[in-house]
């Protein structure tokens, strides 16, 4: 398989992922109450945490130019994310102390498949797991922002958030994604190992959104 090949494999999945998604629906329709957004907040800032450390023993681990280039991206941007998401955490009323999560549950669950690529992942799967991810998340978001300011139903803070992402992937993302998806195809990367690796995204999108819809 080719990265044009690989990357068309997971729109399906990404697709699936984006469509009826509940707290778009919600926003939508007007039913938003500041619990539902608290956990939005939680489940952003304890996966984040979780890809700081992924991403950061990526870059020590990885020193070739296409997956270093991604890696440190991806850390940089994370980086940048945190200070917006202290504000928004402070305009849906949560203290730092909040942010933890137990150590059991949904959640804890989508932050331990977050983790592990950081000491087992290959460039190539991990590449086009990022490609797929923000290809999810930066739509789902953009929904998110446009009916929130639609309907003055979320904290502009929290909305300047999401919109910060982009209602989809920054183009620097795709080009180094797709760097390292051909780096790894040219390393001796299987292609569905490749693709095994990515498909992670479906279970952690399910239990991110399940947490944040307390389900």
């Amino acid at each position: 398989m080719s990265v044009e090949q690989l990357i068309e494999t997971m729109r399906p999945d990404v697709e699936r992922c984006i469509e009826g998604n509940e707290t778009v629906a919600r926003v939508r329709a007007g039913d938003v109450d500041r619990e539902l957004l608290q956990r939005l907040v939680i489940a952003e800032f304890n996966c984040q945490e979780a890809e700081l450390v992924t991403y950061g023993l990526l870059v020590a681990r990885h020193h070739d130019d296409a997956p270093l280039n991604l890696f440190a991206l991806v850390v940089q941007t994370l980086a940048q994310a945190r200070l917006l998401l202290a504000e928004a955490a402070r305009s849906v009323d949560l203290r730092p102390e909040e942010f933890s999560v137990s150590t059991s549950g949904r959640l804890a669950r989508a932050v331990g498949s977050l983790i592990a690529p950081g000491m087992l992942g290959k460039p190539g799967g991990v590449a086009l797991y990022v490609h797929s991810d923000l290809a999810v998340w930066c739509p789902l978001y953009g929904r998110i922002a446009a009916a929130g300011r639609k309907l003055g139903n979320i904290p502009v803070p929290l909305i300047e958030y999401m919109e910060w992402w982009g209602s989809e992937p920054a183009p620097e993302f795709v080009d180094k994604s797709a760097e390292t998806i051909a780096y790894g195809l040219e390393h001796g990367e299987d292609p569905e190992d490749i693709l095994e690796a990515a498909r992670q995204l479906d279970s952690i999108v399910a239990d991110y959104w399940g947490f944040v819809h307390d389900k």
